[in-house]
């Protein structure tokens, strides 16, 4: 089934559109994802229950809470009103602004009851040593992209010298989630196709 997938998006894009076709590396050095911004910025809020040492996503922690909150019949309409504005702006907010919503709202472990901790940074990228020293860091490819950005050079002179041209990329990707799941979105491991546009 996945080959067939595949085999179909290369033909609507790759194939259709001429698109230039790359297989890079699934290490990525250090200093590619630093200067991309993932090493200081791929990352999630993280909690975790003081007495068990479960962790959860910070966010996903509060909107469930908050929707257990909104399934009240007797909730206050500014309440209600409240709490929906709080998860429609989810996504936007940083660490101390999520472990102060928690505490406002009384957040505890879901399955415990136990207090919680105040969140932390926990970055997404599975990190190695790369070469006989060790002394290289470096990172299973959180996605495709900076693949085709190192081998933009190639790209270019497999186009013969010419910009716009378009450089898609399908594999295996690496997140290491808080929470995963056993189902298509937030998993550790998932094959990813990306396409990049070069003008």
């Amino acid at each position: 089934m996945e080959a067939n997938m595949v085999n179909i998006w290369k033909s609507h894009f790759v194939l259709e559109e001429q698109m230039l076709e790359i297989r890079a590396s699934l290490l990525t050095p250090h200093q590619v994802l630093k200067a991309s911004g993932h090493v200081d910025r791929f990352a999630d809020y993280m909690v975790k229950d003081v007495k068990s040492g479960d962790c959860y996503r910070a966010d996903h922690l509060l909107e469930g809470h908050l929707e257990k909150l909104l399934a009240d019949k007797k909730l206050d309409e500014g309440l209600k009103k409240e709490y929906e504005s709080v998860i429609g702006q989810i996504d936007n907010y940083g660490m101390k602004e999520l472990g102060e919503l928690l505490k406002k709202y009384n957040a505890k472990s879901p399955v415990t009851g136990n207090d919680l901790t105040d969140p932390v940074e926990f970055n997404l990228m599975f990190t190695t040593s790369i070469g006989p020293s060790g002394l290289i860091p470096g990172y299973l490819r959180p996605e495709t992209a900076q693949g085709i950005f190192v081998n933009f050079k190639r790209l270019l002179e497999a186009n013969n010298g010419r910009l716009p041209f378009a450089a898609a990329q399908i594999g295996p990707a690496f997140r290491n989630e808080i929470s995963p799941r056993a189902g298509l979105l937030r998993v550790r491991e998932f094959t990813l196709a990306e396409i990049e546009t070069l003008c």
